[in-house]
């Protein structure tokens, strides 16, 4: 990898832009099905996926990584280069830039696509901090810039153009979806994590029945096992959480049993504690029909390395994620559509559309699970696949700044 700038970006004037509306799209408006969700399957299927190719992507196992793993990086280039030929690109990848929001998943994955191919490149992790002045701090020798801004995407792309970059026909440009390209973090991802919860709460409603789930529970149990010091047990996926939670508030298991077996170093992962559960499920009364059915389902896919065992769940998310989208009036106030529609981040489409102008391979790149983002069998009007799914356009007008870069 070679560096591309040293210094902090000098934006700071940038930095109190207008938000504002800029009318309906789809992501799939500038990225048509290029989009790769947490199985490693292009949705455009002229490219094959993980499962079918994981061996010539170089992965010696079935296990599907994740995206902070340096075998991802390997399925997400071999994507690339197979989407180039057939957009029918002669020249090869040579360089690659990265567009996130954190820099443990999608700085670690810029960083590992970058070792793997040796491509030149640049990665952009934001945020708006707007409670603190304009700044950014450089990560990498250069190679990462993590700035408070979303604005500030247009004078880092000045200065990573300024570098030599050609970003044209050349240049692989991966993009982020959840609170980067939909719901920007720090603007809108409030509404993405809405979304997630109302699917939950559906969920548990059907599996427990009305009476019995104790919605103020549960939230007090997840709020809690969702921070770091039990990703042991959690893995920091939601499908995991949400079924130790669900177990939680069924009674199958109580909270003071898990903490107990969890300070007794009994407790040390997931697969321990849906063994656990089976047992119990096996000696005692097991609860309604349909828990056990949610049981055995989750159960089954963990034995077959399904990274998302909770498809029940995740099926809610989805619908409520859609339902979250472009479901506010064309002329409601900025500052409320922000606050209950999951909107485009408009200064990620700006340049994301100048560099399709030039050429360069977009592609959306996300540890979304599948099943929470497309429906299963086909779509409709009302449910269609998030990437096709029309909401706002929110975010400052970055044009000039664009029109300006030679």
């Amino acid at each position: 990898m070679q560096s591309l700038r040293a210094e902090p970006l000098q934006w700071e004037a940038h930095g109190a832009l207008p938000i504002e509306n800029y009318g309906r799209a789809t992501l799939a408006d500038l990225f048509d099905d290029w989009v790769v969700y947490r199985n490693l399957e292009p949705l455009d299927k002229r490219v094959p996926g993980f499962k079918n190719s994981s061996y010539l992507m170089g992965i010696s196992d079935d296990h599907i990584p994740r995206k902070q793993e340096i075998e991802y990086a390997k399925a997400a280039t071999w994507i690339i280069q197979k989407a180039q030929a057939v957009r029918g690109q002669r020249r090869p990848t040579a360089e690659l830039l990265f567009l996130g929001d954190t820099l443990f998943n999608d700085g670690q994955a810029f960083r590992n696509m970058a070792t793997v191919t040796g491509w030149r490149g640049a990665c952009f992790i934001g945020a708006d901090r707007t409670e603190h002045e304009p700044s950014s701090s450089v990560e990498d020798n250069g190679l990462i810039t993590n700035a408070n801004r979303w604005a500030a995407l247009a004078p880092w792309l000045a200065g990573v153009h300024g570098s030599g970059l050609h970003l044209d026909e050349r240049t692989a440009v991966v993009v982020d979806i959840d609170k980067t390209a939909l719901g920007a973090k720090g603007r809108n991802d409030h509404v993405i994590d809405r979304a997630r919860l109302e699917g939950i709460f559906r969920t548990m409603t059907a599996v427990l029945g009305e009476d019995r789930f104790d919605k103020p529970l549960f939230v007090e149990q997840y709020n809690e096992l969702n921070r770091g010091k039990y990703h042991f047990l959690t893995a920091d996926n939601q499908d995991y959480l949400t079924y130790i939670c669900l177990v939680l508030n069924a009674g199958m298991v109580s909270f003071n049993e898990l903490m107990a077996e969890i300070d007794s170093s009994s407790m040390e992962n997931f697969d321990q504690f849906i063994r656990w559960v089976d047992s119990r499920m096996m000696l005692n009364d097991a609860g309604s029909e349909t828990l056990l059915e949610v049981h055995e389902a989750v159960l089954s896919s963990v034995r077959a390395g399904d990274p998302t065992p909770f498809k029940r769940f995740r099926r809610q998310e989805f619908i409520c994620t859609v339902e979250h989208m472009g479901n506010m009036a064309d002329n409601t106030p900025v500052k409320e559509l922000l606050g209950g529609e999951i909107t485009l981040t408009e200064e990620v489409w700006q340049v994301a559309a100048w560099l399709k102008q030039r050429g360069c391979f977009l592609l959306c790149l996300s540890d979304k699970p599948d099943e929470a983002s497309a429906p299963s069998k086909g779509y409709t009007a009302e449910h269609p696949p998030i990437h096709r799914a029309p909401t706002h356009r929110v975010g400052a007008d970055l044009s000039n700044m664009l029109a300006a870069i030679a």
